[in-house]
């Protein structure tokens, strides 16, 4: 950019010189016209033709300094913009690599509370009797944990920018791979697809994980021309992540993640079942730390008891993050809430063999982002999927 504009400043300036010295080259060629005699005049007409002479000069030489000083301008101007732009790239740049390694920070953070000694003294007032300059959030964050719960939007302080943590067990969503006809069909109708849909969908889905290639009646194997004409064949085995899906025959990228229906434009849009899977854990779902929506898949779940789930996991208090949130166990469930004594072992309160960790790295605006899944085997987190992004 300032490359060229120099090109053309200097190219400006000589242009503006070959018609000054024009000017001057036809003012000389008029004069030499007349002969002698065109210099025989008087003195008083000598004199006023000088000074006029000396006007032109110096009314030219004005334009010639003007226009120098606008191209100088210019230019000025352009150096000044390009190093802003470079400032505020440099800027962002080094903000954003501040707020990854906050994120990490962040994700050693919540391994030092996975770490820890899961407090259980408390104090006079109900709350966890702590130590001198123990952090309250990781304790807390740690006894909850310990219990089956999520903790969420723990934020921290760390030099001139911030994380955000939130601990999940995995088990708070629906493990796809265990997943029963029942299951689909509560969850399809969560998302919204038509009831004419959900055989394909369910049949497609048992043929990429079973272990033959028989196919079930409204299913697909690897001579369907889906899987021909996109040159891959079903996996035969247990799907690895939620978006593999999107490789299974009607699985469709708004029914995995929300947007406009692909059966029908005058249908409302699908709300996506991405947010309700995971590929971990042992099927059975925590009721401590599930959603609403989750919840709703249990089969034949009535509307009623998930509102007492709901209400009675947040305790005495009725606010989620204190140290009296969550069921003791599934009978302390089913007796405060009312639910089918059939769904107990199809809910846990303190599974969480898998965790989803979520940690947000914050730097003037700036924000990066780690999601990841650990094992937890005793007091070690063992990360068995981890992705790292920008957010802004």
């Amino acid at each position: 950019m300032i490359g060229n504009f120099c090109g053309d400043f200097f190219q400006s300036l000589e242009v503006c010189a070959a018609d000054f010295s024009n000017h001057w080259k036809l003012r000389a060629t008029a004069g030499g016209r007349g002969g002698k005699n065109h210099f025989r005049v008087r003195s008083s007409n000598r004199n006023g033709r000088m000074a006029g002479r000396r006007s032109g000069t110096s009314g030219s030489a004005l334009i010639v300094v003007l226009w120098v000083l606008l191209m100088l301008s210019m230019l000025v101007a352009s150096f000044a913009y390009d190093m802003k732009i470079e400032g505020t790239i440099t800027s962002y740049a080094r903000n954003r690599l501040k707020a990854q390694e906050i994120a990490q920070a962040g994700i050693s953070w919540t391994e030092a509370m996975l770490a820890r000694e899961t407090p259980n003294h408390f104090n006079t007032d109900g709350g966890l009797a702590l130590e001198d300059g123990e952090d309250p959030d990781m304790a807390l964050a740690a006894y909850n944990i310990s219990r089956g719960i999520g903790v969420s939007n723990i934020k921290k302080d760390l030099g001139d920018g911030s994380f955000t943590i939130s601990v999940m067990p995995e088990e708070s969503r629906r493990n796809v791979n265990t997943l029963t006809d029942q299951d689909w069909e509560e969850i399809l109708d969560q998302a919204g697809v038509p009831k004419d849909k959900w055989d394909e969908i369910i049949d497609c889905f048992k043929d990429w994980i079973d272990p033959d290639d028989n196919h079930h009646l409204n299913g697909a194997e690897k001579d369907d021309e889906y899987y021909t004409s996109r040159g891959y064949e079903p996996k035969n085995g247990p799907i690895d992540t939620v978006d593999e899906l999107l490789l299974i025959k009607g699985f469709t990228p708004a029914l995995l993640y929300g947007g406009e229906s692909p059966y029908n434009q005058k249908d409302p849009p699908l709300r996506g079942i991405a947010g309700l899977l995971t590929t971990w854990g042992d099927g059975r779902v925590n009721v401590n730390s599930a959603s609403r929506d989750v919840l709703m898949t249990l089969p034949n779940i009535e509307d009623y008891v998930v509102e007492k789930i709901l209400q009675f996991r947040s305790g005495v208090d009725g606010q989620m993050g204190t140290v009296d949130d969550g069921f003791a166990n599934v009978q302390d469930v089913i007796s405060k809430t009312g639910m089918d004594p059939r769904l107990a072992d199809r809910i846990t309160t303190t599974e969480r063999k898998f965790l989803r960790i979520v940690s947000i790295g914050e730097v003037k605006n700036v924000k990066a982002g780690i999601w990841v899944i650990a094992q937890q085997t005793g007091k070690k987190m063992l990360p068995v999927f981890w992705r790292e992004e920008l957010m802004q």
